[in-house]
């Protein structure tokens, strides 16, 4: 697994390593950044954030930061690890949380682009997804991974449905606030 695009083109990173983080495979991150545009002003939120690659493509890419968040401590030191490994330590903040605590501690801030990978067997996107287009600037993304046989709706408050496409058994869901 490595950096596609940017400043850190082709540099590896670490993997977490455990049966209950699924890494996002460089040709679909290499997709879903071809249809979203990261600038310089681009603040990001990688909820279920496993290792942090989609987090760190955005920094190398060249947004301005990026909030990553997950529950697991391995997830954390690896995530802190490609952090170091990139030397990215004044781009990131990274916090062991779980969703819930991760979106009351954020809920004042407005993010451009927000990443969520939850566990397949998550079932509350209408709560999750409401919730986060709260924290969307207007014209923000949310970008979702699940399984490709997870049924979401066109809408949720402000988002609206832009794209989604399968790759192998996940989809890549892509709304605009």
């Amino acid at each position: 697994m490595r950096i596609i695009s940017g400043t850190h083109r082709g540099r590896q990173l670490d993997r977490v390593g455990k049966k209950t983080t699924r890494e996002t495979v460089d040709m679909v991150r290499e997709a879903v950044f071809q249809m979203i545009p990261i600038d310089s002003e681009s603040v990001v939120l990688d909820l279920f954030a496993g290792s942090g690659a989609y987090a760190l493509e955005a920094i190398s890419r060249g947004a301005k930061f990026a909030f990553l968040s997950d529950h697991d401590k391995d997830a954390v030191k690896t995530i802190y690890k490609n952090v170091e490994k990139l030397n990215m330590q004044d781009q990131v903040n990274v916090k062991l949380n779980d969703y819930k605590q991760m979106l009351i501690k954020m809920k004042n801030t407005k993010f451009s682009h927000i990443f969520i990978d939850p566990p397949y067997a998550f079932s509350d996107h209408k709560k999750l997804f409401e919730q986060l287009s709260i924290m969307l600037k207007n014209d923000g993304y949310l970008i979702v991974e699940t399984d490709k046989k997870t049924n979401l709706e066109e809408t949720y408050k402000t988002l609206k449905f832009m794209k989604a496409k399968s790759y192998g058994i996940k989809k890549i869901t892509i709304y605009q606030n």
